[in-house]
């Protein structure tokens, strides 16, 4: 037997039967990121589904917090926008700088702590408002950064083991009741991985499979639904699902990155661009580095694109794609049965305007899988508050994946062999389709 370490991430994906809070609730406040690199961008994050306005039923919320450093007291605002219609949660993010505060960036010297403040005005305590902090530490360069997570203020951590939305519990006691399949539920955990909620520890995978979920681990899907046990104790479950073989988890020793494709071609263009790149790694100062590798990264991975992908042009923009097997292209089956399909597409603009890619929502998204009869809508995708903005000669990469079912109008993807998919383009100023090859892979 082998023993893993696993970082366990769950976003359970399945319809979504209860929109708005029915009773209000204290919200959180938490960074990604315990300690924050300097010169990068920090994420934050809100969960409070009293923030989702039924005036507004079809688009996805949004608000401001304030956010601030020990270098740099004066506070900047930072707008939080909903992740899905009624997703109840709210991300934002700020550039962490070693230079001084600007427009969205904030000064901060290593060691120093920032801060986020969330006012929660709809707690039901006599109608007074709630300041929740969550708080960050800067990163030292090679210093053992856990005596500074100490010194934060217990109530201003994150703690991942807490911090579970109520949308995924709502998902975990359908499952328990039968509204969802297991099927529905174990290729939700397995495959629609996005932001870590849940840590489950090293678990022994037996070399004896199993193909039924237990009923106490449904029974304690449901108990840590409605609050009857811990999250400890519904991860034991999970850990079940694991060691049985139910459930595969793909392991990442690091957190994953950006990440530019070398192309199998070499020539002059790429190897002067290469050389270029290199000398940035000269420049000593954090934020100069990284103005002079932007562009030229940019330029590296628009021409690996030109160089092996297939080019498509729709009014404005021209799309790249390098096909199903590249990097980010990819196809399976799980052992569920659910059809995943990922795809990742670079777009230039190659107009002398600046044009927007747009997609809001599943059910409100400009792409799409078609196979002559019946779209796919996406079960996940990385469009920043539902648009790309690409200004004259901009390019951009983007990632869009379907498989089960998340809601908000969205589809289960289905696999038909004998059927031809392309992925479908329908923005305002054009519309397009990229066949997709399905059946060679």
């Amino acid at each position: 037997m082998k023993i893993i370490s696993i970082i366990f991430f769950i976003v359970l994906l399945a319809p979504v039967y209860s929109v708005f809070a029915e009773e209000m609730n204290v919200g959180k406040i938490y960074w990604k990121n315990e300690i924050t690199s300097p010169n990068s961008f920090a994420k934050i994050i809100v969960e409070d589904d009293d923030m989702n306005k039924k005036e507004y039923p079809n688009f996805a919320d949004k608000f401001t917090i304030v956010v601030w450093s020990d270098s740099s007291p004066e506070r900047i605002e930072v707008e939080l926008v909903e992740t899905g219609v009624y997703s109840g949660i709210f991300t934002g993010k700020i550039f962490v700088s070693d230079s001084q505060s600007e427009g969205k960036k904030l000064f901060a010297n290593p060691g120093d702590f920032i801060y986020a403040l969330y006012v929660d005005s709809t707690i039901p305590q006599a109608d007074a408002s709630s300041e929740i902090i969550a708080a960050t530490v800067v990163k030292i360069r090679g210093e053992d950064m856990s005596k500074h997570l100490e010194e934060i203020d217990p109530s201003m951590r994150t703690n991942q083991q807490t911090l579970v939305p109520g949308w995924v519990k709502s998902n975990a006691g359908w499952w328990a009741d039968g509204t969802i399949t297991d099927g529905e539920f174990l290729s939700g955990i397995q495959f629609l991985i996005k932001d870590g909620i849940i840590t489950v520890p090293p678990t022994t995978v037996s070399s004896e499979a199993s193909d039924n979920v237990p009923g106490w681990v449904k029974s304690n899907a449901g108990w840590w639904a409605d609050g009857t046990i811990t999250d400890g104790e519904f991860v034991d479950g999970i850990q079940h699902l694991i060691k049985s073989g139910l459930v595969s988890i793909s392991i990442k020793a690091e957190p994953e990155q950006i990440t530019f494709t070398k192309s199998q071609n070499t020539d002059s263009k790429l190897a002067a661009l290469q050389a270029e790149l290199e000398k940035c790694s000269e420049i000593t100062t954090a934020y100069k580095r990284i103005d002079c590798e932007k562009p030229i990264k940019k330029a590296i991975t628009l021409h690996t694109y030109k160089i092996d992908a297939k080019q498509f042009d729709l009014g404005p923009i021209t799309y790249y794609w390098l096909g199903v097997g590249s990097e980010g292209n990819e196809f399976e089956i799980s052992p569920t049965g659910q059809a995943i399909l990922s795809i990742r597409i670079l777009a230039e603009n190659t107009s002398s305007e600046i044009v927007s890619l747009n997609c809001t929502s599943p059910q409100i998204c400009s792409y799409d899988i078609w196979d002559g009869t019946k779209a796919f809508k996406y079960s996940g995708m990385d469009f920043t508050s539902g648009q790309i903005a690409l200004n004259p000669g901009d390019t951009r990469e983007f990632n869009i994946l379907f498989g089960p079912n998340i809601g908000y109008g969205g589809t289960k993807f289905e696999y038909d062999s004998s059927k031809d998919y392309v992925f479908r383009i329908s923005e305002s100023w054009g519309n397009g389709e990229i066949p997709l090859n399905l059946n060679e892979n």
